[in-house]
């Protein structure tokens, strides 16, 4: 999967930034900082790595539900991660399940973004091998070109 450039993922200092930069922040910039924000944004992410640890779903609101998985191995012994001498022990999953309107809000800015000439997400360009798929099947022109990407 292609990547932009320069792109991290999300931190909590990148979303303290956020949060207090927005037009909404209602709390007085003086006594909220960006740091209090912080501190409280890793606290959460420490709650949620914890829940999880043991077991528990985390639900994001407006996002979608992050729910842990006990698996274990039944019959795939042509796997090599299953031949171990130990035998084959149970180990852990993620899944992630978004919710409806988050889905349908990045389906409509994906479709919207292919209209514009713009193929992806903001951060998130098709592959080439994506490219080629949708070239193939008309949903993009043939001399559709990738932006942005780390891809040569």
């Amino acid at each position: 999967m292609s990547r932009v450039k320069g792109t991290k993922s999300l931190s909590a200092f990148k979303m303290a930034k956020r949060i207090c930069d927005r037009t909404d922040n209602i709390y007085n910039k003086k006594l909220i900082n960006r740091h209090v924000v912080t501190d409280i944004l890793l606290m959460y992410m420490d709650e949620c790595y914890k829940a999880l640890k043991e077991g528990e779903r985390i639900e994001i609101s407006k996002v979608g539900t992050i729910i842990p998985e006990v698996k274990v191995h039944i019959g795939n012994y042509n796997l090599p991660m299953c031949n171990k001498e130990d035998g084959n022990p149970p180990y852990t999953k993620l899944k992630l399940t978004r919710n409806k309107l988050l889905g349908d809000a990045m389906n409509k800015a994906l479709t919207e973004n292919i209209e514009n000439g713009i193929y992806g997400l903001e951060h998130l360009p098709f592959s080439r091998q994506q490219m080629d798929i949708l070239r193939n099947s008309g949903y993009i022109p043939e001399d559709a070109e990738i932006e942005n990407s780390d891809e040569e």
